[in-house]
């Protein structure tokens, strides 16, 4: 049953919103994947403030011409499953490559910041850290002069002490009371 043009105007329309809101679009192939599958990795990647869509590829041409960015035509050709991220990119990227890794297929490309991205480059998205572990990594660079200070000063105060135990352990020896 064909959609009306009223219809393709509000999915345009709401396919650009969703692109101005994006900070990245990863492109991917979905063919021969049941729609169960499809929606567990929907599922999965909701949780990453990441969304999925599947849309007419001339669609989502009107739609990134209205948004400003690149139309990489190559991209759009078959069956094209469209993942919006607008958080953690790298998160989400790790997430599909892996669910597609055990279908057998693959991430078209991505636009990033207006540039696109095809084939390789767009799976080594993927290989970048997550925004948790950038957190993290942050934060142990922040802390680790506390810390080394820390050890430092402790250390001080153990050889102090272990010098005072064995002065008392050799008075202890020669009959002196320490």
């Amino acid at each position: 049953m064909p959609i009306t043009k009223e219809r393709k105007e509000e999915l345009v329309a709401e396919l650009t919103d969703d692109l101005k809101k994006a900070q990245a679009l990863i492109l991917t192939d979905y063919r021969g994947l049941p729609t169960a599958e499809l929606a567990k990795l929907r599922n999965q990647l909701r949780g990453m403030k990441t969304g999925l869509h599947v849309a007419k590829n001339t669609l989502v041409e009107i739609a990134l011409q209205r948004a400003g960015l690149p139309v990489p035509e190559d991209l759009l050709a078959g069956p094209t499953a469209i993942a919006f991220c607008y958080s953690d990119i790298a998160g989400s990227a790790k997430t599909i490559n892996d669910f597609l890794k055990d279908k057998e297929l693959k991430v078209k490309g991505a636009i990033l910041g207006g540039s696109v991205m095809r084939g390789a480059e767009a799976s080594a998205l993927a290989s970048l850290p997550t925004r948790d572990q950038l957190f993290g990594t942050l934060l142990g660079t922040i802390n680790a002069p506390g810390t080394q200070v820390a050890g430092v000063v402790a250390a001080g105060i153990r050889q102090v002490l272990y010098l005072l135990k064995a002065r008392a352990e050799q008075l202890e020896k020669q009959g002196t009371p320490a």
